[in-house]
């Protein structure tokens, strides 16, 4: 049996709705009023600072720099939030590219729907040119990995192939 909302096509739980229904109604008392929406999105923007030129996201941001917060019960990127709110859905299939290469910017102005393979050629290299001790990953200092094609630094190898040879045959 359907739930009893037009236009849902769910199964019934109770009260001859839906778990989603049913669970709105019991909250409001109308199965189709979702709570919370109209503060929530005060609450987004409240978190956006639009004194400059790009919007800058000032609330979470992931390790990438990337805007993060929770909407409809799912972790949601805060530059394609924006973009839903404010312009429509991103069309399938396509990313949003940020134009103006700030990752916490949600202005729509600054923001593109581009192909995958788009917005990885605009984006930056993601190649470091340095180790981690900084030593250059170039040159005859690079070492390939064959098969994967993982770079690393030739001197960092080589230190730590000497201190695994010395830790094997009991020399310190």
């Amino acid at each position: 049996m359907a739930c009893g909302v037009a236009g849902c096509t769910e199964k019934h739980k109770a009260r001859g709705f839906c778990r989603l229904h049913y669970m709105r109604w019991v909250r409001t008392g109308d199965p189709l009023l979702v709570p919370w929406s109209a503060r929530r999105e005060d609450h987004f923007w409240s978190k956006v600072d639009a004194s400059g030129d790009c919007w800058e996201w000032t609330g979470m941001r992931d390790r990438d720099g990337y805007g993060k917060v929770s909407w409809d019960a799912r972790k949601k990127l805060t530059h394609r939030l924006a973009y839903e709110l404010l312009v429509g859905p991103v069309p399938v299939g396509l990313q949003l590219d940020h134009l103006c290469r700030n990752r916490a910017c949600v202005n729509p102005d600054h923001l593109q729907p581009v192909t995958w393979a788009e917005n990885l050629r605009r984006g930056a290299p993601r190649r470091r040119p340095n180790c981690r001790r900084g030593h250059p990953l170039s040159g005859d200092n690079l070492y390939a990995r064959p098969g994967s094609g993982g770079r690393e630094c030739r001197t960092c190898r080589l230190a730590y192939q000497k201190r695994w040879r010395e830790a094997r045959s009991g020399v310190v």
